[in-house]
């Protein structure tokens, strides 16, 4: 049985078959050895993003340019946006950020959020479960009554 077809090989570079790529292209979709990342950088028919294989999936392709990759957040229509977009009308005098500056700061709140379910909502929702059982007995005996 050929190993390249077995579900228990592993993942090869996508243009010489080298075993456990590094990179990945996020906008062509293909795994790269370090050696072809070069070959693939060299294709300038359309734009590339190459990343670790860790970070893929990581770039958002824009939905109406797919050859653009979004680099820009538009405040009032909360999407991720590519720089020809902005140019649009459908754009035209909105408040536009860096989209890593907005996914920062959005993590950041999301961490607060956390900190808050940990430290303050977590604990009264233990507490009140703790007391499910007492406040069970509690009913049984009052509807016998």
């Amino acid at each position: 049985m050929d190993p390249r077809h077995s579900a228990q090989d592993v993942l090869r570079c996508d243009l010489c078959e080298t075993p456990v790529p590094s990179m990945y292209c996020d906008i062509c979709h293909i795994k790269l050895c370090i050696p072809c990342v070069g070959v693939h950088l060299s294709d300038r028919s359309k734009e590339h993003k190459v990343v670790s294989f860790e970070e893929r999936g990581s770039t958002t392709k824009c939905p109406k340019h797919p050859t653009k990759i979004c680099e820009l957040h538009c405040e009032q229509c909360s999407i991720p946006i590519c720089a020809l977009c902005v140019s649009s009308k459908e754009h035209k005098e909105h408040e536009v950020v860096d989209i890593l500056g907005c996914l920062t700061t959005k993590k950041e709140a999301i961490q607060r959020d956390l900190q808050e379910l940990e430290k303050t909502i977590f604990p009264e929702y233990q507490t009140a479960a703790s007391n499910m059982p007492e406040l069970k007995t509690d009913a049984r005996k009052h509807s016998q009554n």
